[in-house]
């Protein structure tokens, strides 16, 4: 994304655990928020530190520096139907008690940056793919490592780069009180995935029953920006990846 927002002649400040405190008092016009825990299945086993990882750290970051709009990156998780796509778009009902604790973290953290934001935009993602990204099941399968859920699971996809264009262009809307999906059209299954790669998936304790299925409304963001299909997004991010060759 820093490299993306550069090229469009933007001066980025990266601000990560590290360095977070020597920052603490900047001001900017643009703050981008893609903290937080990414493992469902963490969230579940530790509740507690999941909401230390996603919703202090959000609260904080919100006291913690001076901007005029706040873009936070969530997730579609959020939705309590997420393979609907006519419940879950943007302005859809949501019920937070029946929320996974990942996802009600997340659903937390939105209610806290519009609470306390001066603008903000909050920007509910599908699954990213991308160089350098390590939390997502396709990654899982390349390196083979245990996968979390079903191999029959269908997932809405979106690739790094377009998340970036999607940034750009809702900043460039100057929203005041904004949510937008980020996701690609239609959905991919990784049982796809594993006959793509010709591998098998190997699966953690009780993945096999968890079946996911996701379809997400991106009709909104779409007005925007033109989205690619999850088909696409698998394709190229496969297509980019080195695979290893026997002799």
């Amino acid at each position: 994304m820093r490299q993306h927002l550069e090229r469009a002649g933007d001066r980025v400040l990266s601000i990560h655990s590290r360095n977070y405190a020597g920052y603490v008092g900047a001001r900017a016009d643009v703050l981008v928020n893609c903290n937080g825990n990414s493992f469902r299945y963490r969230a579940s086993q530790d509740p507690r530190w999941d909401f230390e990882a996603s919703v202090l750290t959000v609260h904080r970051s919100l006291f913690d520096f001076g901007v005029s709009l706040y873009v936070y990156v969530s997730t579609v998780d959020v939705y309590n139907a997420v393979g609907d796509p006519n419940r879950n778009h943007e302005a859809a009902a949501i019920q937070p008690e029946a929320l996974t604790p990942y996802a009600f973290h997340k659903w937390m953290a939105e209610r806290t940056v519009e609470r306390y934001a001066p603008q903000s935009a909050i920007l509910r993602v599908g699954t990213v793919l991308g160089p350098g990204l390590r939390k997502n099941p396709v990654y899982d399968l390349l390196h083979g490592l245990p996968l979390y859920m079903s191999p029959d699971s269908e997932l809405s996809f979106i690739d790094a780069e377009t998340v970036a264009r999607c940034v750009a262009s809702v900043v460039g809307a100057r929203p005041q009180r904004e949510i937008y999906n980020v996701a690609a059209s239609g959905a991919v299954s990784l049982r796809n995935v594993e006959t793509k790669l010709g591998v098998q998936a190997r699966l953690a304790a009780g993945a096999a029953g968890s079946v996911l299925r996701y379809h997400i409304n991106n009709v909104k963001m779409a007005r925007l920006l033109p989205l690619p299909t999850s088909a696409d997004v698998v394709d190229r991010f496969l297509a980019s990846v080195p695979r290893a060759t026997t002799p």
